[in-house]
């Protein structure tokens, strides 16, 4: 029952990939920007999680929207918006108001330093052998140096510093699979169909979770896996906060521009 979910959500985004480059031709990966500029005046993140700044999401292009689900997204971006307010805003300001700043860094470097399988497994998946190198030097550098990860000594080395994360929803786009549908998630936010396979392909390519998955002792396993996922979520909700009311804020339809911004973010972080 575990594998089913992952194959539906691959199935499904070969079929809507399919279907979109039936439609249009499908851009290569150093084309993207290309085609999200010819589309800027099109009417098209994230509640959750990346950590980008509501005016760099806001200066990036906007990619042509497919968003045939769009009355459904609606409901569940709405959804979305009062879990959002009343219950991540709180948790997040009790979260800042309790912890010190320093401590906050350090726990975000932390889960950061933590996703390096991620990042790893991304970059040698795409054929990217130097910047797979990077990331393994700054793993190395991070989590000794660094303390385990709690302080990010790789910005201070200018070979290491500032090497563009990848996913797997990256790593199926660098393989030609099209964006398909536009999609709000329940609890999670704006995504697609390919980013929304993305997050199965990131869980199986972390070996922490195969040792979730495949360990004897269940319950140790569950109770280590629910603690990570909800360290990590307290840690980035306050950016992630931020970022969405700093949206909301500027914008005559909240719903159109989280779209616009999610969009526009992936198909800049194609060409990086």
């Amino acid at each position: 029952m575990n594998y089913y979910i992952p194959i539906l959500l691959l199935v499904l985004t070969c079929v809507s990939g399919f279907a979109d480059q039936s439609n249009q031709p499908n851009p290569p990966r150093s084309s993207a920007a290309t085609g999200a500029k010819k589309a800027a005046n099109s009417s098209q993140k994230p509640t959750n999680p990346p950590a980008t700044s509501a005016d760099e999401l806001a200066n990036e292009p906007v990619e042509k929207v497919n968003d045939p689900w769009e009355r459904l997204n609606h409901t569940t971006f709405r959804l979305n918006d009062t879990f959002t307010i009343h219950a991540v805003k709180p948790l997040a300001h009790g979260y800042e108001r309790i912890v010190p700043q320093k401590v906050r860094t350090g726990l975000s470097n932390f889960f950061d330093n933590l996703d390096f399988p991620i990042r790893f497994g991304n970059d040698m998946l795409q054929g990217r052998i130097v910047r797979s190198g990077q990331e393994a030097g700054k793993f190395l550098v991070n989590s000794t140096v660094g303390v385990g990860g709690l302080f990010r000594v790789s910005d201070h080395v200018s070979s290491l510093a500032d090497v563009p994360p990848e996913d797997f929803g990256l790593t199926l786009a660098h393989w030609g699979v099209s964006n398909g549908p536009y999609l709000v998630v329940p609890l999670i936010g704006p995504s697609t169909v390919r980013d929304l396979t993305g997050y199965a392909g990131d869980f199986a390519i972390n070996p922490l979770n195969w040792y979730l998955i495949f360990s004897s002792h269940r319950l140790f396993s569950n109770v280590v896996g629910y603690s990570i996922s909800a360290s990590r979520f307290v840690v980035r909700a306050p950016s992630g906060v931020r970022t969405y009311e700093q949206m909301k804020e500027a914008a005559v339809d909240p719903y159109i521009a989280v779209r616009n911004a999610y969009l526009s973010h992936r198909a800049a972080q194609l060409e990086k």
